[in-house]
């Protein structure tokens, strides 16, 4: 800033005030300087240096990821029995099929045409003779005979058990003559005879290959020697124990069919039937005597679905059973060795 000042003395003076003007052009200066360079050598310069010049940030390792959890293996599976009729659920049913794992495919004979026995061969017939004889070469299934059917025709056949298989107590292949049995004069102790002196008479000290000298009722018991009874047995049968001797008849099981009642379960569709028969409880001894006992029959998964009381006696060489006509069909009483 200038001032001018009137002096006394004709003259003026001229102030100068310098710290106005030096501080106007400080100001200026520095802050055009500063403004104009300092901001852009440092944006163009800093970020650009720093942003290249850096080192790459370092990412860390992915997170490490825990090994799968370990699956449980599944429940096992029971294997099922395979009905071929949805409706079959009684052992009368002739419908079946077998279960798959344990027991063989067991065949059923079917029931004969509705109008068999018209004499006139239809649908489903091989024969028709027009009556229901079984001993002729049309049975009542007017299906031709022939040796393996059950049935023993007249002048031609000896014997048929369906199986001929010479098994004792059982028919020769061909169906022409007796397998062993009780009363050919042989003993066959393996199968059970005590003694066998060619006849069926009694008081003669050996009666149905029985010694009379055993205790009690023991001498009288009757013989079931059918080898499908047997638990081991692969018979494709299926039968049931209506035709067993009288009630209150004692019978044993001797040859292929075993020695005695097994005393667990078996299977079910094994001995040659749908529900087969077993001894629940324990054999007796000799001194003993009678005792009483109970059968049951494994049916539909339950290894005692049907019962029957029975009477035990142990002669020695072999036990008896006094066994009533089973509750149902198809069951059976069945055998082991």
């Amino acid at each position: 800033m200038i001032v001018f000042a009137h002096l006394a003395a004709g003259c003026f003076a001229v102030k100068v005030d310098t710290t106005d003007t030096l501080s106007t052009s400080i100001t200026d200066t520095l802050t055009d300087t500063i403004t104009d360079t300092l901001p852009t050598t440092v944006t163009d310069t800093l970020p650009t240096t720093v942003t290249d010049t850096l080192p790459p940030t370092t990412i860390d390792p992915p997170t490490t990821i825990d090994p799968p959890t370990t699956i449980e293996p599944t429940d096992t599976i029971e294997p099922t029995v395979t009905i071929t009729d949805p409706t079959f659920t009684d052992p009368t049913f002739t419908t079946f099929s077998t279960e798959t794992i344990t027991v063989t495919t067991i065949t059923v004979t079917t029931e004969p045409p509705s109008d068999c026995g018209n004499g006139v061969v239809e649908d489903g017939e091989e024969c028709d003779d027009g009556n229901s004889s079984d001993t002729d070469d049309c049975p009542s299934t007017c299906k031709q005979a022939t040796c393996g059917d059950g049935f023993v025709r007249a002048g031609s056949e000896v014997c048929d058990d369906k199986i001929n298989d010479n098994s004792y107590e059982g028919c020769a292949p061909g169906c022409a003559a007796l397998g062993p049995r009780c009363g050919d004069n042989v003993l066959q102790a393996v199968e059970g005879e005590l003694c066998d002196d060619g006849n069926q008479t009694a008081g003669d000290g050996c009666n149905a290959c029985l010694t009379e000298n055993l205790p009690g009722e023991c001498g009288q018991a009757v013989a079931l020697p059918q080898p499908g009874r047997n638990v081991a047995s692969q018979i494709e049968e299926v039968e049931c124990d209506l035709d067993l001797p009288a009630e209150g008849q004692w019978s044993r099981f001797v040859g292929s069919a075993g020695s005695r009642m097994p005393t667990t379960a078996p299977p079910m569709f094994s001995c040659g039937t749908h529900a087969p028969g077993w001894l629940n409880g324990q054999e007796p001894s000799e001194a003993d005597g009678v005792v009483a006992r109970e059968v049951c029959f494994h049916w539909e998964g339950e290894t005692c679905h049907f019962k029957a009381p029975i009477a035990v006696q142990n002669c020695g060489p072999f036990i008896m059973y006094r066994l009533p006509t089973p509750p149902s069909c198809a069951l059976r009483y069945c055998g082991v060795d």
